[in-house]
């Protein structure tokens, strides 16, 4: 690739700082949650509604990756695309699907949640209105569809990038075992949710700055 290429392929410089963006505002939606991702309608209504000042900052985590997260997984996508046209394609894809469906329908639910609590004060009737949501098929397969899209969509562009090997393995590897860590965090801890973010963050900013020297 000659100089003028080069330059002409390049994004904007600061194009390559978003990437981590995202990510990092996924792990702070977890650590301010104030419930395990596990937790039973009757623990996490009455712990969201008794916290709802921890559960603004994690909504506010929410927006934040909705206004970043599009635009570093383009970034992360078309760099795994360079690296393998098929693999990293189809990881740019799912992976602009799965977080395209966070971004349509995480913080309702929630906020739906603690606004029926506060209304009834009964937790039982609350779990009744949001069983009545699930029934919008729109949301439910934003919620079903959020965690395979995005997780088969990572996991391809980090191979992507470590049969090419034009970002560090390291790298690599981080963003093929960030979706795992994610995903036991989601039945252990949020703790370990959020680190899993993190990882990804991690991953997306070295590939991110990679992208942006070619």
């Amino acid at each position: 690739m000659t100089t003028t290429q080069a330059a002409v392929a390049a994004p904007p410089r600061i194009l390559g700082y978003l990437a981590p963006l995202g990510p990092l505002a996924m792990a702070g939606w977890a650590l301010a949650l104030p419930y395990q991702l596990a937790d039973e309608p009757a623990v996490w209504i009455p712990k969201a509604a008794a916290a709802t000042g921890r559960l603004q900052i994690a909504m506010a985590m929410l927006l934040l990756f909705a206004l970043t997260s599009l635009a570093g997984a383009l970034i992360i996508g078309l760099r795994a695309r360079e690296a393998s046209r098929r693999i990293g394609t189809t990881g740019l894809v799912l992976t602009f699907l799965g977080f395209s469906a966070v971004s349509f329908g995480a913080s309702g639910y929630a906020a739906a949640a603690v606004a029926s609590h506060d209304t009834v004060n009964d937790v039982a009737v609350t779990e009744r209105i949001l069983k009545e949501l699930d029934g919008f098929i729109a949301p439910m397969l934003a919620g079903s569809l959020f965690v395979p899209l995005m997780a088969l969509g990572v996991i391809l562009m980090g191979v992507a990038f470590w049969r090419d090997r034009t970002v560090p393995r390291w790298a690599a590897a981080t963003m093929i075992a960030a979706f795992p860590v994610i995903l036991i965090g989601g039945y252990a801890s949020t703790l370990i949710n959020a680190l899993g973010w993190l990882l990804l963050a991690t991953s997306f900013g070295s590939a991110g700055s990679t992208h942006v020297r070619t």
